[in-house]
């Protein structure tokens, strides 16, 4: 049997397994959370819930819904068990058609400016209705070194360009590491984020500075500003910064090189702990560093700057908050940090900047790299 044939079998399969019944609940709250506001306009819309509940939401329980196939499901064999974990792997986005044969089609992703080479689970004819310059949304999971059709996707002539092209864009800005995907955009955004940094220490003297809360949103205009002189790009955008920040007593700004520009509320109090461990005895300081650490939600830059000024107060600062005698940052910091903010350690950290691609720029009237 074929790669894909054995693909659709197993896609089938999938899919009959999470809508089964075993996942009821779960199931009607994703169909919920997509038809908010009315039922789906059409086929496309109406199936990406279940598409999406199969392949990529969490459930409560942890895992996917193919996690729970693969544990449950016998007579797997090793190419199968790789196939399906590549699906946790979706591809979504705004396709160009570039060429058509019979088995398969080659789609220009409007989002990450990468082409795939896409299959059907639908059989001969499944292409029929494309040519070249249409487009398609929808999704791709991998098929090997190719791709296959996931869900149902929907078909626009190729006079949509002008409606299409800002749907891509808001796509790109919204998920920037999917535009990341492509190696080269990737690489334009490490380049522009080393550019903004410089940018940012040559504005503040410094890749951390700490602020009064009230007082961010003044200096981030000013840096955005001196950035847009330097870098260029048209008027300096205005900061989205969260409202919090402008009630903290003190933020730090930190521009880290690898993970980019962060922004930390009480950093001063925390400052004052790493300076003097004996302050993890005050709940005040004991409840911000244990916001800091657990979790995937906050960075690790802020814990890790610290900790570097001073292993040993860093040792002592969280023997203390551990209740772990003998803890030495040095040996078992990094361990730490991995076990509460695995996210943050799951592979090279992504920069955050987005590049501009050729949808964004025409959504935001600029012109392209």
């Amino acid at each position: 049997m074929s790669k894909l044939a054995r693909a659709v079998e197993l896609k089938a399969e999938l899919v009959h397994f999470a809508t089964s019944g075993r996942f009821g609940r779960e199931l009607n709250d994703v169909l919920g959370r997509f038809y908010a506001d009315g039922p789906p306009a059409d086929e496309a819309a109406a199936f990406l819930p279940v598409d999406f509940f199969t392949h990529q939401h969490e459930l409560s329980g942890g895992g996917t819904v193919i996690d729970r196939f693969l544990a449950e499901v016998t007579g797997l064999d090793r190419a199968d068990v790789e196939l399906l974990t590549s699906w946790k792997t979706v591809v979504e986005g705004v396709f160009e058609v570039r060429a058509v044969d019979r088995a398969a089609v080659l789609l220009f992703n409007l989002v990450d400016e990468l082409v795939y080479r896409v299959f059907s689970n639908r059989g001969e004819g499944a292409f029929d209705e494309l040519e070249p310059g249409v487009f398609v949304v929808g999704r791709l999971i991998p098929l090997g070194a190719d791709w296959l059709l996931s869900g149902t996707p929907a078909v626009h002539p190729a006079g949509a360009r002008a409606m299409l092209t800002p749907v891509a864009a808001r796509v790109a800005l919204d998920n920037p590491a999917w535009v990341m995907r492509n190696p080269v955009l990737l690489a334009q955004a490490r380049e522009l984020q080393r550019e903004q940094r410089r940018c940012f220490i040559g504005y503040f003297g410094a890749d951390l500075v700490v602020l009064r809360g009230s007082a961010v949103g003044l200096m981030v205009r000013g840096y955005l500003a001196y950035q847009a002189a330097r870098l260029g790009g048209g008027a300096p955008a205005e900061p989205d910064l969260p409202e919090h920040l402008a009630e903290a007593e003190t933020v730090a700004l930190i521009f880290d090189e690898a993970r980019g520009l962060g922004y930390y509320a009480g950093f001063g109090k925390l400052e004052e702990l790493f300076a003097d461990p004996r302050l993890v005895v005050r709940r005040e300081h004991r409840e911000l560093l244990s916001a800091y650490l657990r979790g995937d939600a906050v960075s690790p830059v802020p814990i890790e700057r610290l900790a570097a000024r001073d292993p040993d107060k860093a040792s002592a600062v969280f023997a203390g908050l551990l209740n772990r005698e003998g803890f030495q940052w040095e040996r078992s910091g990094e361990l730490l940090l991995r076990t509460h903010k695995p996210g943050h350690y799951s592979g090279p950290p992504m920069p955050t900047v987005t590049p501009l691609t050729a949808a964004i720029a025409n959504h935001l009237g600029l012109p392209a790299a």
